[in-house]
């Protein structure tokens, strides 16, 4: 009788914070980090009549602040490209895995990215810490139900405990302070946010700056 290895208990993070995403209908559902293996459970919605989609066999997880990279060894749940899913209507959605190599626990950030020649996936600087994801997404949340004061505590709160000048959550963060800010019609509270991201040291700073200025969040 041929008995299975015994798996450790895994790492779990649900919905993962990130910060700069090329599809705006992909969604993390979360990252799974076994001893021998690391597991991307992402959804896309379809908006497109006949929209389909694939992922490409060259795609990897890379260090957001580092050299290393991981190729993926599988996927599941979605064909390889030259084939294709096709939906079948519009706000169709389609849930998904993709499988890489073990990551090694000190690497905190990652970017999925897809290597490809169109349309390719990449989403960056995604956090692996559990609890500051859970406040994240606690403040998203608060956002998701109109709860805008409320959402801004939460994210002004993760601030203010743990800035460090420096780790990409905080570009995030100022993103979505800066939105909250438009959208109660705080236009100078905006805007001193907007400074304060230019002042910083925070990796991919330019990246955020310019995100900022494309949704029209500030000039």
């Amino acid at each position: 009788m041929v008995v299975p290895p015994v798996r450790m208990m895994a790492q779990v993070y649900d919905k993962p914070s990130f910060s700069l995403n090329s599809h705006p209908t992909l969604e993390l559902l979360g990252i799974v980090k076994w001893e021998d293996q690391t597991v991307v459970n992402i959804r896309i919605k379809n908006e497109r009549i006949s929209g389909s989609f694939c992922m490409d066999k060259e795609t990897y997880l890379v260090h957001s602040l580092g050299t290393e990279e991981w190729k993926m060894t599988s996927m599941d749940g979605i064909p390889a490209c030259p084939d294709q899913y096709r939906f079948k209507s519009i706000g169709e959605v389609l849930d998904f895995s993709l499988i890489f190599p073990a990551i090694p626990d000190e690497v905190k950030y990652i970017d999925l990215m897809e290597r490809c020649e169109d349309a390719c996936v990449s989403v960056k600087y995604i956090l692996l810490d559990e609890e500051m994801n859970t406040r994240i997404n606690e403040g998203f949340s608060l956002y998701e139900i109109g709860r805008l004061s409320a959402s801004l505590q939460v994210f002004e709160q993760i601030m203010e405990a743990g800035y460090d000048d420096y780790s990409p959550v905080f570009g995030t963060l100022y993103l979505y302070m800066m939105s909250i800010h438009y959208e109660l019609g705080q236009s100078k509270e905006a805007r001193r946010i907007f400074n304060e991201l230019k002042a910083s040291s925070i990796i991919g700073r330019e990246e955020f700056i310019e995100t900022a200025r494309d949704a029209g969040l500030a000039r």
